[in-house]
């Protein structure tokens, strides 16, 4: 008996098994994925992939096709530190191995058709989103400049985005931490009228936070995350401490707004009580640009390779991505990022998620469709601000 030939979906489905299970199977923390992109880019440049490392942070470009890249792809690569069976541990968590494994399978496809691809593809392998600043380091190196297109993806939680709907675009919300410190001499429990009380100081500013003013109709929260202040004895009331404070809204106006309202609170609590306050702003990460061309390439690629009765509109999540970087830095750039509905159980973050793993052959399809639909587009972009 003949050997049947392989099909193209068992292929693909065999690669995305094999590229999953490797990289599942060796995660690495945000700025240390230099194991992970030494296997992709080996994976890929043996493929005949023209491969762009990015020198001294971890990551790297992927390009197939002739020319300057017009259409990109974007994976990020870092797992997450978590306490798994009372052990620290770094795990997968967030699903960047699934995206990965999604964005390298598309361009070992197109490598395959490179001679039918209508312009350059260029695959940016991405480090530390979970440290929410990563694309703002590589979209400093320019990789993204010269491309008109970029497409991200990612699995979303059950409840978000259920198999095996995709939607064409997620509107993440921004996202802002602060550090702060609250200076002041110690003294003694008896004598609580000789100084500030950094713990009271603390909660005056976390009460603060509750009377902010922000649009009722735009969903934010701001709430005090950290706070340590005191030693051991608890006839000493310490004059000093730390904190930290957790910033959200899904528009970059209503980020705004928060961020000033934050400052303001701090600078009256401290006239209010002699204290020194001091705030560092850390990981800022905007809110969605959606490019309306980019999305609505995504929508046609989903209707073309599974049917309308796959798609779902674009959604909304109170989560952050620090995709949107990308954007910020080039306005005219068109991106979206793909939604994969994938039974997504817990929920992202849960060190014993799982997903289904028919969501990744959709995916892959999705965004090779798209790549095809993609044309020069005007500069238009449809800002979530």
């Amino acid at each position: 008996m003949r050997n049947q030939p392989v099909t193209r979906e068992e292929t693909r489905r065999r690669r995305l098994q094999e590229i999953w299970t490797h990289l599942h199977n060796h995660p690495e923390p945000s700025m240390k994925e230099y194991g992970t992109s030494e296997y992709l880019a080996e994976l890929l440049g043996t493929a005949g992939l023209t491969i762009g490392k990015f020198g001294t942070i971890p990551g790297f470009t992927a390009d197939v096709g002739q020319g300057t890249p017009r259409i990109g792809l974007r994976a990020d690569m870092d797992a997450l530190v978590q306490e798994v069976a009372g052990k620290t541990a770094v795990v997968h968590s967030c699903g960047h191995d699934a995206n990965m494994a999604v964005v390298a399978t598309v361009m070992l496809e197109l490598a395959e058709q490179a001679e039918q691809l209508k312009c350059a593809v260029r695959a940016i392998f991405q480090p530390a989103e979970e440290l929410g600043n990563g694309a703002d380091l590589v979209a400093a190196l320019g990789v993204t400049d010269g491309l008109e297109y970029l497409f991200g993806v990612h699995l979303r939680p059950q409840s978000e985005l259920p198999s095996p709907f995709l939607a064409p675009s997620i509107s993440h919300g921004a996202c802002l931490f602060a550090y702060g410190t609250i200076t002041g001499d110690d003294h003694h429990g008896a004598r609580p009228h000789l100084g500030a009380n950094a713990v009271e100081v603390a909660l005056e500013i976390s009460a603060g936070l509750k009377r902010l003013k922000v649009d009722p109709q735009v969903p934010s929260s701001a709430k005090m995350t950290l706070l340590q202040a005191g030693g051991g004895n608890l006839n000493v009331i310490p004059g000093s401490g730390t904190f930290g404070v957790d910033l959200r809204a899904q528009t970059n106006e209503a980020m705004s707004t928060l961020h000033t309202g934050l400052v303001g609170v701090c600078r009256s609590v401290a006239a209010l009580t002699g204290s020194e306050i001091n705030l560092d702003f850390r990981d800022a990460v905007p809110a969605a640009i959606i490019g309306i061309k980019a999305e609505d390439a995504l929508a046609s690629a989903i209707t073309a390779t599974l049917g309308s009765d796959h798609l779902q509109s674009g959604i909304v999540t109170s989560g952050s991505d620090d995709f949107h970087f990308y954007t910020q830095r080039n306005p005219a750039l068109q991106a979206a990022m793909l939604a994969v509905g994938a039974n997504v159980r817990p929920g992202l973050h849960h060190p014993s998620m799982t997903f289904e793993a028919a969501a990744l052959e959709r995916a892959v399809g999705v965004l090779i469709e798209a790549c095809s639909r993609a044309t020069a587009p005007s500069a238009v972009a449809r800002s979530i601000t």
